[in-house]
């Protein structure tokens, strides 16, 4: 059995091991105030919305400055929307959400990640973060190889 995916997670947030564990999901949490995002993960922040709290914080304007914070963290940073369109209950057209997403995507560089449920955001985040460690593994070996390849060629 694979050790568990440690991830820090928000003292905010709603708790998830449950969900975690129920549904076979490799990810155990370690609850603590962030100063930025809801989840990290080695070089990974993860801002997680529902679509009411995404609605809401385009009006309120509260996204813009958490945009901005992870921005400012200089890591590969991920907003995962969970729940659907149709179900928001803040009064706000569709247009203005999609058009939130598209300039979170192409004015900051922020990629955005839609799920249904909370069960699919955590299979998500888990792939996220093994995905992570294997381009990470990758680097590595390529690195050491490249370096391999240095040396024999200064003894030649």
């Amino acid at each position: 059995m694979k050790p568990k995916i440690v991830i820090e997670m928000d003292d905010r947030e709603p708790e998830m091991q449950l969900v975690a564990d129920i549904n076979d999901i490799n990810i155990e949490f370690d609850r603590k105030r962030l100063l930025v995002g809801d989840y990290i993960y080695k070089d990974i922040i993860v801002e997680r919305k529902t679509i009411d709290d995404f609605c809401s914080s385009i009006l309120d304007k509260r996204l813009e400055g958490q945009i901005e914070k992870m921005k400012e963290s200089g890591k590969n940073c991920f907003i995962f929307l969970i729940g659907k369109i149709e179900d928001r209950t803040v009064p706000i057209h569709e247009n203005c959400i999609k058009g939130k997403i598209i300039s979170i995507l192409f004015k900051h560089g922020i990629k955005v990640m839609w799920c249904e449920t909370e069960e699919e955001f955590l299979w998500c985040l888990n792939n996220l973060c093994e995905k992570y460690d294997k381009m990470l593994e990758e680097k590595k070996w390529k690195q050491l190889l490249n370096y391999t390849l240095q040396l024999n060629l200064e003894e030649d």
